[in-house]
């Protein structure tokens, strides 16, 4: 039963390639045809009990005795051995029988992870010889984690990859930004693909009332994708590593590998959690006491006596008629409920060299922290198959997923922002019991707006390869991607105040995006003496389209028919269908010289739909270049403490191509009026032919090492992208009979920054291991050029020098010491309570983060297992703060407000008249720094001993905790400081018990 485990939970193992075996001179073997050999450590040259030989010929596995060794009776010939071992890298070997002396094998730990397999652009390397910046996240990493989106397992864990969770909900959207924001206006998502095929990375009803008017926002298509499906996620940076991707790479590539079936026994996982949720922090508000007195007093400045009459002008409700003892904490209401959550992943796979095969379900139920009835669900299925022939020279691998996800729930977007700042002594009902719309609006109604949400995602990979001969491999990469989404989203009259004469209405959504893809490569590889020349030729040919059909349903009888289309009496529709096709030949050669010196080329010429005639193809490559030299004898000599050091450089030049289809031509709408029983068009755009790629020239230079045994390894990377011909809808004069068109602007935008990677071993012993790994960003985003910008339509939004991202608004200066008003710095100079607003455009400052990062610490000992980690950003945000006094809550820092000549405070005198500047000013954009406890995990595995009494493979317990704390300034007018405020959920605090059980 032993060996039974063995064989299963090391075959499970990553097949890495970077080991050594050699023949060495014990005494001979007993038995001519008897190989009797032995298995150590590289690194410490002790014999290893229980790792696996495996006959990759006959799938016959034998395990080696506490001496290492292990005997194989075999026939005269040659023989491919496979040898595993949990923690080490996998190591093949081949044979020939009969032997006339042992084999001493030797396995590399896996903590010496330079020789791991990397991930990149149509190919692979490892990090020891890899020419480009790439960040890493793998399978145990992402499992630490219990999160629905696989993105925010990313939050903190690598060095220039910033990933803000937008909304807290499930399904929620989740921002990443890869080195800064290099497009004014185009996308600057990141180029996603999964298995080879390119996966949408924005959301599929942007700029769509579905998204806009959701409370989930614009719903995230990666949630889609099960983490537990994942085995790794490779993030591309710099040009060496974009360019391979060429009119895609402005933004970065994210590669994710899914999980492949491996070598060995037949073997079941079922991994099941259970935990809840709750808002990881909630806003500072005033409570009732410091709210009454608050109000009281703008009453007081204002020479106004309050009123219980609705029509009078100093109408007060809460100080007149509601109860001034009773409070209710309305962010607590609407968002402080607790969610629920049930995760299950089962898997079975197994297989032999030749043919192994894995099969999976995940199914996953969430409710949610708002108020009302709430619902999120997702399962799938996934099959991986992998062939290759006894010789090795044909290989096919496939694989296939399907996911459904439900999402419904309330929906109270509309005025949640206004249900979170409602008074604290506001009653849902009136003195009648009838709905309180004295404000306009009332939590209780808004649970009647309701969404629902289904979603769809097939994902198909297959990848077939041939070896024509020695060197020389032909590959063919096919793949296809649809992605459906249906929603309704109702939103009855009862909802909504009845004085403002509402109407039910309903939003029926489907949007269908559907992606093929084809690339077929042809490699060649070739060794001389201490050399080696790779070279990559292939081809992109990709054909996307996406259809988006949008029905505004209104005048029913009844608003329990809301949700049948049939039942409306009226039906306003919008549909659009665009088409995405792309074209490219790519190429790649690489040159290694001993394992010194390593040379990298890259080029790409891409061809898209997206642009016209003039401009329909672009040009891109990079040169990547690196030296070890640690390898060099010098070094050996006299820099013994140095295990590894590399030196890197890179530049190259990548596009962006993330504007809407069909820009260049010039299209119609209907004008909405008929004529003579004919409908009628109107021109909806201005042809432009002549727009061409956003280019993004990157420079990086690199140096990574590691010290003293591998007890310290670090990396330091500095980059430089400018990014030209940004592509924009400029503004055209409305006498033109359009408000804008598709062009290019010659400013260029700058972002540089440093990255500072540090990994240690503090402690290994046989029982107790401590490791430690930190990663910091410094970032700059800057505005380098724009000829003629104070002509244009940008010069109120941009100025060279600043910050593309610059933060504009009123320049508060405090409350006036002597009456207590609000006063605004003017560009001419003084100050005024009521500056004109050209004042606004001034900088308050920039949203873009100052620097990011984090700090992990794992500890094990015998089977326990303990990873923490905190996440930190230096960031300013813009908050919801209202200026005092007003008939709504305000947050806590509007206690220190001014009360008497004499004070000097940044919050002005109370007032019933809302201060329009006030909220528009920088008193409004707060310091959002912040140190995020992000994850916690407890784990305990089972010893062997009782593993193999109770017949299982594995079995281990463990305690998650995500967002246990945060360390902020909660004085500010935020919700959380990675979400900021207005109508944005706050990320989940969670705890979860999972059990992972091995059959």
């Amino acid at each position: 039963m032993k060996k039974t485990i063995q064989t299963i939970v090391l075959a499970a193992l990553c097949l890495n390639f970077p080991a050594s075996a050699q023949q060495k001179n014990p005494p001979p073997s007993s038995k001519q045809g008897q190989v009797k050999g032995k298995v150590i450590s590289l690194k410490t040259r002790e014999p290893l009990e229980g790792a696996a030989i495996q006959n990759i010929n006959t799938a016959l596995t034998l395990f080696t005795d506490k001496q290492g060794e292990f005997p194989l009776d075999l026939p005269a010939g040659r023989y491919r051995l496979a040898v595993f071992l949990e923690n080490y890298q996998t190591e093949y070997l081949e044979i020939r029988m009969p032997l006339k002396e042992p084999l001493i094998i030797e396995l590399e730990p896996k903590d010496n992870n330079l020789n791991e397999v990397q991930i990149i652009g149509y190919g692979e390397t490892t990090k020891r010889l890899n020419t480009g910046s790439i960040s890493t996240i793998t399978a145990k990493q992402i499992e630490n984690q219990p999160v629905t989106n696989v993105l925010s397992a990313l939050s903190g864990q690598m060095p220039g990859v910033f990933v803000q969770t937008t909304n807290g909900l499930p399904g929620g959207n989740i921002n990443i930004q890869i080195r800064g924001k290099g497009s004014i206006a185009a996308g600057t998502n990141p180029l996603y693909i999964i298995d080879g095929v390119p996966f949408p990375g924005s959301s599929l009803v942007s700029n769509s009332p579905l998204g806009g008017e959701g409370i989930v926002g614009e719903i995230s298509p990666l949630n889609s994708i099960n983490p537990s499906d994942i085995e790794s996620i490779n993030v591309l940076k710099d040009a060496d590593a974009t360019a391979i991707y060429g009119s895609r790479g402005a933004n970065g590539v994210v590669l994710i590998t899914t999980k492949k079936a491996k070598v060995g026994s037949v073997q079941t996982d079922v991994n099941i959690a259970q935990g809840f949720s709750q808002v990881a922090s909630m806003p500072k508000l005033l409570g009732l006491d410091d709210y009454l007195n608050i109000r009281r007093e703008a009453f007081k400045n204002d020479g106004l006596i309050p009123s219980s009459d609705p029509t009078s002008y100093s109408y007060a409700p809460d100080l007149t008629l509601w109860d001034n003892k009773t409070s209710t904490n309305w962010a607590k209401y609407v968002m402080g409920h607790t969610a629920r959550t049930t995760a299950i992943n089962a898997t079975v796979s197994g297989g032999t060299m030749e043919n192994r095969f894995s099969i999976g379900v995940n199914y996953r139920n969430e409710t949610s922290v708002l108020m009302g009835d709430n619902d999120y669900k997702r399962g799938g299925t996934r099959l991986s198959l992998d062939h290759h022939s006894a010789d090795e020279r044909f290989s096919i691998q496939s694989s296939l997923s399907y996911t459904k996800e439900e999402n419904k729930g309330v929906n109270p977007r509309e005025a949640f922002s206004s249900f979170v700042l409602l008074p604290p002594n506001f009653p849902l009902r009136d003195l009648n019991g009838n709905l309180n719309w004295a404000l306009g609006y009332n939590p209780l109604a808004a649970i009647q707006n309701t969404s629902k949400t289904k979603i769809d995602n097939v994902l198909s990979n297959t990848t077939i390869g041939y070896e024509l001969l020695q060197g020389l491999h032909i590959k063919a990469n096919i793949g296809l991607n649809t992605l459906g989404m249906t929603q309704v989203m109702v939103n009855p009259k009862s909802a909504r105040n009845p004085n403002a004469s509402p109407i039910s209405y309903t939003y029926f959504g489907n949007t269908a995006n559907r992606s093929i893809i084809v690339e077929p490569q042809l490699d060649y590889t070739l060794k001389i003496k201490k050399s080696a020349i790779g070279i990559l030729i292939g081809g992109t040919w990709q054909n996307s389209t996406k259809e988006n059909h949008l029905i505004t349903a209104t005048n029913f009888n009844s608003e329990s028919m809301l949700e049948d289309m049939s039942s409306a009496g009226q039906l306003n529709a919008n549909y659009t269908d665009l088409v995405y096709k792309y074209v490219s030949v790519f190429s790649r050669i690489t040159y290694n010289a001993d394992d010194k010196y390593l040379l990298n080329l890259s080029a790409r010429r891409d061809g898209s739909s997206r642009f016209g005639a003039n401009n329909q193809f672009g040009n891109f490559g990079a040169i990547g270049a690196a030296w070890v030299f640690s390898n060099e004898k010098w070094a050996a000599e006299h820099l013994s403490f140095i295990n590894y050091a590399k030196l890197r450089a890179s530049y190259g030049i990548t596009g962006n191509d993330q504007i809407t289809d069909d820009q260049f031509l010039s299209t119609y709408r209907s004008s909405g009026l008929i004529y003579q029983g004919n409908a009628g068009l109107m021109p909806a755009r201005i042809a432009n032919e002549d727009f061409k790629w956003e280019s993004n020239k990157k420079l990086e230079v690199g140096l990574e090492a590691s010290l003293f045994k591998e007890r310290l390894r670090f990396t330091i990377n500095h980059f430089e992208n400018i990014s030209g011909n940004q592509l924009v809808n400029y503004t055209l004069p409305l006498m033109t009979g359009f408000d804008s068109y598709q062009a290019n602007l010659p400013a260029k935008v700058k972002n540089s920054g440093w990255e500072f990677e540090l990994n240690t071993n503090n402690i290994r012993k046989e029982r107790f291991v401590w490791t430690t790994n930190f990663n910091i960003t410094l970032l700059k985003n800057r505005l380098l050029s724009f000829p003629d910008l104070a002509t244009s339509s940008y010069s109120n939004f941009l100025t060279v020098g600043e910050s593309t991202l610059r933060a504009t608004g009123f320049k508060y200066l405090g409350a006036d010491p002597n009456s207590g008003a609000p006063l605004y710095g003017l560009k001419t100079g003084g100050s005024s309570s009521y500056p004109d607003f050209e004042n606004y455009y001034t900088t308050i400052g920039d949203k873009n983060p100052a620097y990011y990062g984090g700090l992990g610490n794992s500890f094990s000992y015998k089977g326990f297992g303990l990873d923490v980690f905190a996440q930190f950003a230096k960031q300013f945000l813009f908050g919801s703060l209202t200026s005092p006094g007003t008939l709504t809550n305000n947050f806590a820092l509007a206690a220190g407000r001014w009360q008497k000549e004499g004070d000097v405070t940044n919050i002005p005198k109370a007032s019933t008249f809302r201060d329009f500047y006030y909220g528009l000013s920088s008193a409004n954009f707060f310091k959002a720094s912040y140190l995020r406890l992000k994850n916690i995990q407890l784990s305990y595995r089972l010893p062997e001993s009782w593993l193999k009494r109770n017949k299982l493979n594995r079995l281990r317990i463990n305690l998650q905790v995500q967002n246990l704390m945060t360390f902020w300034n909660r004085n500010a007018a935020l919700y959380d400081p990675e979400s900021g405020a207005d109508a944005n959920i706050p990320p989940l605090k969670s705890f979860v018990l999972g059990i992972q059980l091995g059959l």
